[in-house]
């Protein structure tokens, strides 16, 4: 089945568009990040070694991340350098749960200045307790498991008519996160274009649809309060 998220991720790379820090959550009872992250690297290359990617792990007997581990120095040494080969140098950091609070403050300055050479994804289980330093500061997004993909694909985005409706709908496809809203914006984006195609849509009530959509964008990269982000396209 299709990856929604990394098919995003891989279009925001072509695009130059993805961001310097993400928060990537799952359930860890349906999907296995490493697996995960290894299927995703092969978009964009076949060794499993490359120079511009680096997987961090804890040390196998510690049970946080400690300031003069080997991970976190060789994370440290890692962002010193521009990439090689790719656009970006990735950076996928597992257990992102586990940052102690004295790794996580050495750390925030460079989550803060981390540059356009560089994508770090925080792999993290769903529910798992972060620290605000780190959410505050990375794009969350999750990977949909089988299930919610095959339960977004039943789902009639037709039906849903006002804000009251997404709520409804989404409290079935609630382990989707970004996923399910992308989905219904293309949806309610088809619906738009195809009552434009024939005529049963005004020119003024498209402009005010796409003025809506405009603010939508804007405040998808501000606003992390999902409902107050889509109310705006039933405007």
């Amino acid at each position: 089945m299709s990856d929604i998220l990394a098919n995003i991720l891989l279009k925001k790379y072509q695009e130059k568009s993805l961001a310097s820090l993400y928060l990537i959550t799952y359930d860890p009872d349906v999907i296995n990040p490493e697996t995960w992250v290894l299927q995703f690297c092969k978009n964009f290359t076949p060794l499993t070694d490359h120079p511009d990617i680096l997987k961090v792990h804890k040390d196998e007997k510690s049970n946080d991340y400690k300031v003069d581990s080997m991970a976190i120095k060789g994370f440290l040494k890692f962002i010193n350098y521009r990439p090689l080969k790719l656009e970006k140098k990735f950076i996928f950091l597992f257990d992102a749960e586990d940052l102690s609070v004295i790794v996580s403050n050495k750390l925030l300055k460079v989550f803060e200045e981390l540059g356009s050479d560089y994508c770090l994804m925080l792999m993290a289980p769903d529910n798992a307790s972060l620290l605000p330093t780190v959410l505050s500061r990375a794009v969350k997004l999750k990977i949909a498991s089988d299930k919610g993909m095959a339960l977004l694909n039943e789902i009639n985005f037709n039906d849903i008519k006002t804000p009251q409706d997404f709520i409804a709908s989404l409290k079935r496809a609630s382990d989707l996160g970004a996923n399910y809203e992308k989905k219904f914006i293309e949806s309610i984006i088809e619906q738009k274009l195809k009552a434009a195609a024939s005529k049963a849509f005004s020119v003024i009530e498209l402009e005010e649809f796409l003025v809506a959509l405009k603010n939508y964008e804007t405040t998808k990269a501000f606003n992390n309060a999902q409902i107050s982000r889509i109310a705006s396209v039933f405007r």
